[in-house]
């Protein structure tokens, strides 16, 4: 967060020349290939290989997009890191966390501010599956406006250097005319400084954030990491009872308990996730709109 930057960019490129246009077939080629020798059983007898192999050619197809990135290759007329995830992950990433088919909410545009753990979950690279992005969970559950606002090192008060903080980029999204729903993804880096000296309490920030959105649907989920240190677990779990105790204050507030489904497996450093758990998570809020805020 504060001290691990994620790099997530676009891309979407066109190839200009004949060498790069070869290079970026051949590639295509290869990796649908290996994947439906994988898929088809010849190169993963078992279940276990299988992952193995899965695994081994998400990483092969992600190695290809960077390389023809940086050879310029630029603007194609699909998306790349989409098509090859399919490929390598032929049966898909299951159904867990997912809302019910009945589920809905009466959000019709929802506003997501957010930190590192927000940024590019929209974006091919850090989520494969086309249908788990952000995006698309949001519309899963009848949202028609999405606006995701994320930036890394993100709290809801201290900004990184001309960075928004997260109540600039509330304001921001309000001075552009986006209103509706607030999905507030804030809170580990607050628990952070907190724990090692902010004088600014949990019960402050919260505070700030709530009077900037007076009446408004606000959805705010719960934070978890695992591991000791800056990103204390028990930082995150004094800042989660500090939220749940500001529903009594806001009644517009809605408190997700995100905090209880990650696992040690969801997460590659204690504090960011696996491109599994960001789609668990994505679908996870989602089902927490349409339960906190449900159509009916």
């Amino acid at each position: 967060m504060g001290f691990v930057t994620i790099e997530a960019g676009g891309t979407r490129t066109a190839v200009r020349r004949p060498r790069r246009q070869r290079r970026f077939r051949a590639a295509v080629t290869a990796v649908a290939a290996a994947a439906a020798l994988a898929s088809a059983g010849v190169c993963a007898p078992t279940a276990s290989a299988k992952t193995d192999v899965a695994g081994t050619l998400d990483a092969l197809s992600r190695i290809v997009v960077q390389n023809l990135t940086q050879r310029g290759v630029s603007n194609t007329s699909f998306d790349l890191p989409s098509y090859l995830w399919v490929l390598t992950h032929p049966e898909g990433p299951g159904s867990r966390n997912l809302p019910r088919a009945n589920q809905k909410t009466l959000c019709r545009t929802v506003i997501q501010i957010g930190d590192s753990t927000s940024v590019g979950l929209d974006n091919s690279l850090r989520v494969g599956s086309p249908t788990d992005r952000t995006t698309e969970q949001y519309h899963r559950i009848g949202v028609q406006n999405v606006y995701l606002n994320a930036m890394n090192g993100r709290a809801v008060v201290e900004r990184i250097g001309d960075e928004p903080s997260g109540l600039d980029a509330i304001r921001q999204e309000r001075a552009l005319g986006h209103d509706g729903c607030w999905l507030i993804a804030l809170g580990a880096n607050d628990a952070a400084r907190i724990g090692h000296g902010s004088t600014i309490s949990a019960r402050r920030r919260i505070d700030m954030v709530m009077r900037e959105l007076p009446g408004r649907p606000v959805l705010w989920p719960t934070v978890m990491t695992d591991t000791t240190g800056v990103y204390d677990t028990r930082y995150m779990r004094s800042f989660n009872a500090e939220l749940k105790r500001a529903t009594a204050r806001y009644p517009n507030l809605r408190v997700f308990d995100f905090a209880r489904y990650p696992k040690p497996s969801w997460y590659v450093d204690g504090v960011h996730y696996t491109e599994d758990a960001m789609i668990q998570r994505n679908r996870l809020f989602a089902l927490g709109l349409a339960t906190k805020f449900p159509q009916h």
